[in-house]
């Protein structure tokens, strides 16, 4: 089954409760908000309409990796509906031909030329869990996953229990532990 049999007309960035939404539809969704900001930011403010397009391929990316996972649920279609909308609406600017010959193929009567540049959402932006760098001596030696709200000290300790991190401080003094919440670990090592 092909991707378009999946899909429903619905407008970009279709609003949709994401407490019903499966963990992949959540993920596909944050991306799509992420690009609406990202795109947005690009071509109004900096004229970078490169790196707007490599924000929409990425988004297509991610929908190639979730329609298996979504297109036999409800809510997934909505999801998967709702993101190629949301790629076609910003990709329109750029290329409205295109964009306009796909938007009436998915079922639209409406020109894509009159759709509303969509908003994100920052709730759909956040996140549960952010992946944590961990450096030793400023090379990097693993990544941890962490809850959103885990405390200095929580990464810290995930941080130097990595199996990877641990190998590069074998037989060396901890002189310092940096942590930069939500981002990074940096273990200097001497």
């Amino acid at each position: 089954e092909e991707l378009e049999d999946a899909l429903e007309p619905l407008a970009a960035c279709a609003p949709m409760d994401a407490s019903t939404l499966p963990e992949v539809a959540k993920t596909l969704r944050r991306k799509e908000h992420e690009t609406v900001r990202k795109v947005g930011r690009d071509m109004e403010n900096q004229f970078q309409f490169n790196t707007a397009i490599a924000a929409v391929m990425e988004l297509v990316n991610e929908l190639y990796q979730a329609k298996d996972a979504l297109k036999d649920d409800p809510a997934g279609r909505k999801a998967l509906s709702s993101a190629v909308a949301t790629a076609l609406t910003v990709l329109s600017p750029m290329t409205p031909h295109v964009c306009e010959e796909l938007w009436r193929a998915l079922g639209h009567d409406d020109f894509i030329a009159r759709q509303p540049w969509p908003e994100h959402d920052p709730a759909a932006l956040a996140r549960d869990e952010v992946e944590v760098v961990v450096q030793v001596n400023g090379k990097l030696r693993g990544k941890v996953v962490m809850p959103t709200d885990a405390s200095k000290d929580d990464v810290e300790a995930a941080a130097l229990a990595d199996e990877n991190v641990q190998r590069h401080m074998q037989g060396k003094t901890v002189r310092k532990v940096i942590v930069v919440p939500g981002k990074l670990v940096n273990v200097v090592v001497g």
